[in-house]
């Protein structure tokens, strides 16, 4: 890894003070109005074939709601879970194939119309030599005294020449641009002409202030040529032809990018502790969604079980660097152990 620059591109700087994430994205059936302020992935503890996809939403002038989800090859998912964060705002948690993209998110308001919203588009940059698709946040884990985030990425060879793919060339920027060099990643790969890496791979990025906000990933941002994947204004909104096809697109009214503040009503009454509230899919009964609801419990309990664990040894290296005896102002901070990568595949 190079050493860190502390001179920070100014077009850099200029990108990051933008806000993180996806913009959200909402529509209406005239009365009730859904919300999608974005997505996380995490591991599914239980099964390695399959992920959990955290969507955060919000409702308005409506109680309740039902949710599906529906992916590019037109499968259709059921909730596995809910948990309500605050009045109007909730987790949505579905149980998907690993890697799976999507294309529509439908919400039936309790006693109104269903509302289709169409996804997300994958983000992607490139310059003359490469193309990276950016994939979105497999893990977030925080305690109490840094971040880290593992995301998935592609890469594409773009030009006449062989290129080399390293994650040694992956910078986190948060919302100051101050960059975060990656710490963990995959095996650097040799792309041929035309060709793209194997697979999709994982980036991981540690000890990040808790102040600080990823909002965008930069391939290359020592060179001539940044590769940047802007967290916000690259996140484009599926276009109708995209979902639906040209000849179902001309019948179909796709939502927009919110463009005005959300304000909260009250909802009915909802369990609000740290269980989360199993979902009553369509398709399943309430003793499967129960299990699978355990499942994902399970999930969220190992990560908090890592978390743990790294504070652990956070401490005992704290502990360790303090009985040498190092002096003030010189002391090492102790660190998490970095994230290690995992195998992915891909749909392109």
């Amino acid at each position: 890894m190079n050493k860190m620059c502390l001179i920070i591109p100014a077009f850099l700087l200029a990108l990051a003070m933008g806000p993180a994430g996806a913009y959200p994205l909402q529509a209406s059936d005239g009365n009730a109005t859904v919300v999608l302020f974005g997505s996380i992935r995490m591991p599914y503890e239980l099964n390695d074939s399959e992920e959990v996809l955290k969507v955060d939403t919000g409702l308005l002038n409506a109680s309740n709601a039902t949710y599906q989800m529906m992916d590019q090859y037109d499968a259709v998912y059921d909730p596995a879970m809910y948990k309500p964060l605050n009045e109007g705002r909730q987790l949505v948690y579905f149980v998907v194939p690993k890697d799976s993209l999507f294309k529509l998110i439908t919400v039936t308001p309790e006693g109104g119309r269903p509302i289709n919203i169409n996804w997300w588009a994958t983000p992607k940059a490139g310059n003359e030599f490469l193309l990276i698709r950016y994939y979105g946040i497999t893990d977030w884990l925080i305690n109490p005294d840094e971040q880290g985030i593992v995301v998935q990425v592609r890469g594409q060879n773009n030009g006449t020449q062989d290129v080399v793919f390293s994650p040694e060339n992956f910078v986190l920027l948060d919302q100051w641009g101050w960059p975060y060099s990656a710490t963990a990643g995959f095996d650097t790969e040799v792309i041929a002409t035309g060709n793209a890496s194997q697979d999709r791979v994982l980036v991981g990025f540690s000890g990040i202030s808790l102040q600080s906000r990823p909002v965008s990933l930069v391939y290359g941002y020592y060179t001539d040529s940044p590769i940047v994947i802007d967290f916000n204004n690259d996140y484009l909104q599926l276009t109708n032809e995209q979902v639906y096809g040209t000849a179902g697109a001309q019948n179909v009214s796709a939502a927009q990018p919110a463009g005005q503040a959300v304000q909260p009503i009250a909802l009915a009454a909802a369990a609000t502790n740290e269980s989360a509230v199993a979902g009553t899919a369509a398709n399943n009964t309430t003793a499967q969604n129960a299990t699978v609801a355990s499942n994902i419990n399970s999930s969220v309990s190992s990560t908090k079980a890592r978390l743990a664990a790294a504070r652990e040894r956070l401490k005992q290296q704290t502990k360790d660097d303090t009985s040498a005896e190092t002096p003030a102002g010189n002391a090492t901070p102790g660190t998490v152990e970095p994230i290690t990568s995992l195998n992915t595949n891909d749909i392109m």
